[in-house]
């Protein structure tokens, strides 16, 4: 593996803001740590880089530990999210102060920053200064800057945070487009979880200083293992249930366990269904998938392509649900607020109770 970190702790004072985190990421992997602002993930970054020293645990690249080693001779690239370019220098200036710090000679500078230019898509900006150009042309340049003296490791902290929705998907795709044309090993942070799953080949996502769990975009959102991961990552339906046998216990209803929830056998669980799992139907005899029971329209909002309907069912506890639909869907069933309805369920996920 390219990056490992072994029982890392960071303190700042008495607060502690890395908790015991052992995490490996793979060579060529690009590895995103998401979390809320306050979760620890600029300060493991940073700590990974050498800009902060660990307080105990151990830290490798490619193998080596560089736990002690000063961040110059660790061979990591680092974009910070407000671009932190000189403004007194060109952006070919820019692009070429880490390799004349470095030594390299004149001419080879030169051609390693033309190859940049081109490979960030900004051919001929080169005698522009910082304030010529857009956001997210100069965070293009911190990018090339970093990738100057070519890096194993690129390490990315908010780059697109400052930027507006559109350059920002841009950018992000541009991004991903390069580290893998390098085969560059990368951690982006991000608190943006459309960000993390639109470019991450895996994502850890961190709380309190925490880890909690690493997997694929897909993996964890569909089948987290923590509470906090199926909060965070997107809406969440929870229903308090137990699981017996072959069926999950809801309320008075009796659905089948999923598979691979063995080891939830007997205990209280709770039932994670997604908004685009949930179905509407006008009536019971309507219903083609698993019924979860009957409620009443209390909000419908539109959300781009979208309708997001929220329900209350007729339990006990009148639990609130989201749904997803098309609008197309929702004319069909004629819906509107007050509306009687069926909630009908495709997939569900079991979580610990």
């Amino acid at each position: 593996m390219s990056i490992r970190l072994e029982h890392v702790n960071k303190y700042f004072a008495a607060t502690h803001v890395v908790r015991d985190v052992s995490l490996e990421v793979q060579v060529g992997e690009l590895f995103v740590l998401l979390g809320a602002s306050g979760s620890g993930k600029s300060t493991l970054l940073r700590l990974i880089a050498g800009l902060l020293p660990a307080d105990t645990g151990h830290i490798y690249l490619n193998e080596d530990e560089v736990t002690h080693v000063s961040p110059q001779k660790r061979g990591i690239g680092f974009v910070f999210q407000n671009y932190s370019l000189f403004r007194h220098m060109t952006v070919a200036q820019n692009i070429d102060f880490g390799l004349s710090i470095r030594g390299q000679g004149k001419a080879e500078r030169a051609q390693r920053v033309q190859e940049l230019l081109e490979l960030i898509d900004l051919p001929g900006y080169g005698e522009r200064v910082p304030s010529q150009l857009s956001g997210g042309q100069q965070q293009r340049v911190a990018l090339a800057r970093a990738l100057a003296y070519e890096p194993k490791v690129l390490l990315l902290d908010e780059p697109f945070g400052a930027l507006d929705v559109k350059i920002r998907a841009q950018l992000r795709q541009s991004l991903r487009e390069i580290q893998q044309r390098l085969g560059l090993t990368a951690i982006l942070v991000t608190h943006d979880q459309e960000e993390a799953f639109d470019i991450a080949d895996r994502i850890g996502v961190m709380n309190h200083g925490e880890v909690l769990e690493v997997g694929s975009p897909t993996e964890l959102y569909q089948r987290p293992k923590h509470m906090y991961t199926a909060t965070f990552l997107g809406t969440a339906n929870v229903l308090p249930a137990r699981r017996n046998g072959s069926l999950v216990h809801v309320g008075d209803l009796n659905l089948p366990a999923p598979p691979h929830t063995d080891h939830l056998a007997n205990q209280a669980v709770n039932l994670l269904a997604r908004p685009e799992e949930l179905l509407l139907y006008s009536t019971r005899e309507q219903a083609k998938e698993t019924l979860i029971g009957s409620a009443s329209v209390e909000t419908i909002s539109f959300a781009g392509h979208l309708l997001r309907v929220g329900v209350k069912l007729q339990d006990a506890d009148a639990r609130l649900l989201t749904v997803s639909m098309s609008p197309a869907d929702a004319r069909d069933l004629g819906l509107e607020n007050g509306q009687q309805v069926w909630v009908g369920v495709r997939e569900y996920h079991l979580l610990p109770g």
